[in-house]
């Protein structure tokens, strides 16, 4: 039996089966490809990168600017540097559209997989604490710690999930757009699904623009 507002069951997308009596949808919504190509793939690392290797190679190169051997040797280097764009594009293109995140009353929803869709359900109570950080173009991310001994496999969560933390996978929503609001919903849900006796505690000033929020949910 699913929870029924106006009437109609809801189901979070790309979830055949409608959420269980008594819980409710929040929020959901989809990685900006944006925000994804800019802080996931880091594209302007890879325009830097064959700005300067094209700039090397034109001052250190013995052919002769105009030469038939220096427009072929320009040609090749810069149409290896739009197709490793194309690649970066194309990546963060099929992150966006194959991704939907979600969060309930009870639990956050990961609807990701490039290759092998999947969803992965994360109870408020696995949840240790919580972190928003925002990013100067006003897109952000919220990244989840879970608690010892509740591991999700990096391969399955990549590129969701915080880089090089390889023994403690942490879950990330990335390229939100409104990252404060989705932030301030999963606190707010949390807050209400926990115990009487958990303590919901709001810090600020973290490093890089973050807000962490331990969250010892009993939902």
């Amino acid at each position: 039996m699913s929870d029924v507002v106006d009437g109609t069951p809801q189901f979070i997308r790309g979830v055949p089966h409608p959420l269980p009596a008594g819980e409710r949808l929040l929020w959901e919504g989809a990685p900006s490809m944006r925000a994804v190509a800019t802080h996931v793939f880091h594209w302007r690392l890879f325009v830097a990168y064959f700005a300067a290797m094209l700039a090397i190679w034109a001052v250190s190169t013995e052919h002769a600017p105009g030469s038939e051997t220096y427009v072929a040797s320009a040609v090749v280097r810069v149409s290896l540097a739009v197709f490793t764009m194309l690649i970066v594009l194309g990546l963060s293109r099929v992150v966006s559209v194959t991704t939907w995140y979600a969060i309930t009353t009870q639990r956050v929803v990961l609807r990701i997989g490039m290759v092998f869709p999947m969803s992965i359900n994360i109870p408020f109570r696995l949840i240790e604490s919580a972190g928003l950080r925002t990013f100067r173009d006003g897109s952000g991310q919220v990244l989840l710690s879970l608690s010892r001994g509740n591991r999700i496999a990096y391969i399955a969560l990549w590129p969701h999930c915080r880089v090089f933390r390889f023994t403690q996978p942490e879950p990330v929503l990335r390229g939100l757009d409104e990252p404060r609001r989705v932030a301030e919903i999963l606190s707010k849900a949390v807050a209400d699904a926990a115990d009487a006796d958990t303590r919901i505690e709001r810090l600020s000033g973290a490093r890089g623009g973050a807000m962490a929020m331990p969250a010892h949910a009993g939902a």
